[in-house]
């Protein structure tokens, strides 16, 4: 088993970001959602129709199509 130091980890990861030229200001891709189940579909309408009743918004912004 390998050990790692997180600090010495961390340090490593952002050297080579900085060398890909990654930034943190980049924007993410959206899971458009075209490949999820009819299960996890289902599973996000609830989340959706239930928030309102307690009063507050999903604490996520889910890309489906209803069922």
């Amino acid at each position: 088993m390998i050990e790692v130091n997180i600090k010495d980890h961390v340090a490593w990861v952002t050297a080579r970001k900085r060398e890909l030229g990654i930034t943190d200001q980049e924007p993410l891709a959206l899971n458009d959602g075209s490949r999820r189940t009819l299960s996890k579909r289902a599973l996000l309408q609830a989340i959706a129709d239930n928030a309102p009743a307690q009063g507050r918004e999903p604490k996520f912004k889910a890309n489906f199509e209803p069922i």
